[in-house]
């Protein structure tokens, strides 16, 4: 009954091209950090702007921002169930984004300063957690951002939603709200949401006119015959 109503979900086509994603976070950000390990961060950037620091430091957009996370989920998997192109699609352009990012990380590092998180509430709690798990590294371009808009600018292309309008203008402000979320909540800064926008588009145009997603889909091929796959 659960199996039957995941697939529903995530068909088995797209099992490996939504893990794939996932790892492809690890890597980004964590590997990044590993790196950084050996070749230290002393020299890293704030790219804080005039812009940045009239920006109002919002705590309760931490709510917005940990909710970034479900977002995703819906948007990919929405992307996936399309068709199995759009699958392998929505992955080379996940890939060649991270691994940009994963490339600015390391040699182009950047951090910014955050302010102190006043008050003792559930929402002062949790921007202090944030902050804690969430060091502030690895931000241009920012993960964040270039997901939500990845994978609303496939969210565009599918054809088969009942409600193809209204999904598409709800993720439209879905990621808006994403985008906001890092700026006030002092996450990121304006140059970290836009360099995401731009490997984004960089990622789209790349699963889109060259044959990277059939990588993809080759690997996906050999991986749908194994028992890994047919017991998932």
């Amino acid at each position: 009954m659960f199996r039957r109503t995941l697939r529903k979900i995530i068909p088995t086509y797209a099992i490996l091209p939504l893990t794939l994603t996932g790892l492809m976070n690890l890597l980004a950000y964590q590997g990044a950090k590993l790196i950084q390990l050996f070749t230290g961060y002393a020299d890293a950037l704030d790219m804080t702007t005039a812009f940045d620091r009239a920006t109002p430091f919002q705590p309760a957009w931490v709510l917005v921002y940990i909710g970034t996370f479900v977002f995703w989920i819906y948007q990919n998997t929405t992307v996936a169930r399309e068709s199995p192109r759009m699958a392998y699609r929505l992955a080379a352009a996940d890939f060649v984004a991270k691994l940009i990012c994963l490339v600015f990380f390391v040699v182009l590092p950047t951090t910014n300063v955050r302010p102190e998180v006043e008050g003792s509430g559930f929402i002062p709690f949790v921007m202090r957690f944030i902050y804690w798990v969430d060091t502030p590294t690895n931000l241009f371009p920012s993960i964040h951002c270039f997901v939500a808009w990845l994978g609303t600018r496939y969210i565009y292309e599918c054809k088969s939603l009942r409600h193809r309008a209204l999904t598409s203008v709800l993720c439209t402000i879905g990621t808006l709200l994403v985008f906001a979320s890092t700026l006030f909540t002092k996450q990121h800064v304006l140059l970290d949401v836009l360099s995401g926008i731009a490997v984004a588009e960089i990622g789209w145009l790349v699963a889109r006119f060259t044959k990277l997603p059939n990588v993809f889909e080759r690997l996906n091929e050999k991986f749908m015959k194994t028992r890994l796959c047919s017991i998932l």
